[in-house]
């Protein structure tokens, strides 16, 4: 049991002693630290240093790396971002304006359509001016062409065409020939049998009778020979030249006088005559060239508006679409027209008046009244030169 005691005893001084070392010891080290060698130590630490400096480096150069990387892309991607704005900002300028060009162009078209519409309608042939205007407008300055150039023509056919024209001297038995060579293709079987022709002509009797002037014909054809033949029948056989041996003595002064007078008595009647002649021929003119005859001319026109033809049915339908202003034009084409055939029944009026004083002129002559009035200027002559001696 002692034995056991001095044993525990020993292990608790051990263990007490240990105990004390130990807190010596610690006690002494918290108070004297321990000296390290620096030769071997110092360079760890630089070492670590430089290898911690050197990580730090690296790090920050790759995150400076990264950020500038991403600085960038966040640049690139702002810019593109703006340019995207920008395009999208400019894109829909552009298609505002655009749009608004649309707008604006399709009004513009839309005004102009209807201005269209309006001048059609106002303007138009279909509408506002009246029927076929362009054939209706060339066919009315053909007639006033041809009328005017008619009226050249007149005065040159009486002298070319009429074998007794004013003024002209011919052998009679020359005329009388050339009558009887002109109406051979127009003798009747009556005139066959009077032997005056050999046979029956193509158009017997159109020379003989005024009808033949109211034919329309062409220049050329047999019915307008017989038209000049009806004229020369009318006027008759030319008077006879005056001998070169009477020379101008009083009896040819007197036969000189007396053909101008007679010429001038039937020269309103060769006028009319060939007035009427060129009427209804397409005799070709001067200026408008060769063309149907005048009268023609007029008699379609009349037809268009008097009906019972088939220009008046076309006319008719064309009427029916006309506005207003359409029916008004037409109403001055068909005033247009009555005043042209007015104008050229005043000029007939005029050849009437023409002749009706030639017929004057000679019931005076064939009265005495000339002789007297020749007879009573002679003896006033004789008696002025009387009171002049004296």
């Amino acid at each position: 049991m002692r034995f056991n005691e001095s044993q525990e005893a020993r292990r608790w001084k051990a263990a007490f002693g240990i105990t004390l070392v130990l807190s010596s010891t610690w006690a002494y080290a918290a108070y004297c630290p321990p000296q390290y060698q620096e030769n071997w130590v110092a360079p760890q630490f630089q070492n670590a240093t430089k290898v911690l400096n050197q990580a730090i480096s690296a790090v920050d150069k790759a995150l400076s790396a990264q950020l500038e990387m991403n600085s960038q892309r966040l640049t690139s991607a702002i810019a593109v971002l703006t340019k995207q704005k920008a395009m999208a900002a400019n894109q829909i300028a552009d298609s505002s304006r655009t749009a608004s060009q649309q707008v604006a162009t399709s009004l513009n078209v839309l005004a102009q359509t209807e201005r269209v519409k309006q001048a059609r309608f106002d303007y138009g042939g279909e509408f506002g001016q009246g029927y076929s205007p362009c054939k209706v407008y060339s066919t009315r300055q053909v007639i006033a062409n041809r009328d005017a150039d008619m009226a050249t023509e007149r005065r040159a056919r009486v002298m070319s065409e009429v074998v007794a024209a004013p003024g002209r001297y011919v052998d009679p038995i020359q005329g009388q020939r050339a009558l009887i060579e002109a109406n051979k293709d127009f003798c009747a079987q009556d005139q066959v049998d009077s032997g005056l022709c050999k046979t029956v002509g193509a158009i017997p009797g159109a020379s003989l009778t005024v009808a033949t002037l109211f034919e329309p014909a062409m220049e050329g054809e047999k019915l307008y020979d017989a038209k000049v033949a009806f004229v020369n029948n009318m006027v008759g056989v030319p008077d006879g030249p005056v001998p070169t041996a009477a020379g101008s003595t009083p009896a040819t002064a007197a036969y000189s006088l007396a053909k101008a007078r007679k010429d001038a008595l039937i020269s309103p009647a060769i006028a009319s005559l060939k007035e009427i002649q060129l009427d209804y021929s397409g005799v070709t003119g001067t200026e408008t060239g060769k063309d149907i005859p005048l009268a023609v001319h007029f008699r379609n026109e009349v037809k268009r508006y008097a009906g019972n033809s088939a220009e008046y049915d076309a006319w008719a339908r064309v009427m029916s679409a006309q506005n207003e202003r359409g029916a008004l034009v037409e109403l001055l084409k068909v005033k247009a027209l009555d005043l042209a055939i007015h104008e050229k029944q005043y000029r007939q009026y005029e050849r009437m008046e023409a002749q009706l004083a030639a017929l004057v002129a000679l019931e005076v002559q064939s009265s005495g009244s000339q002789n007297q009035t020749a007879v009573a200027a002679e003896r006033a002559a004789k008696q002025n030169v009387t009171n002049a001696i004296k």
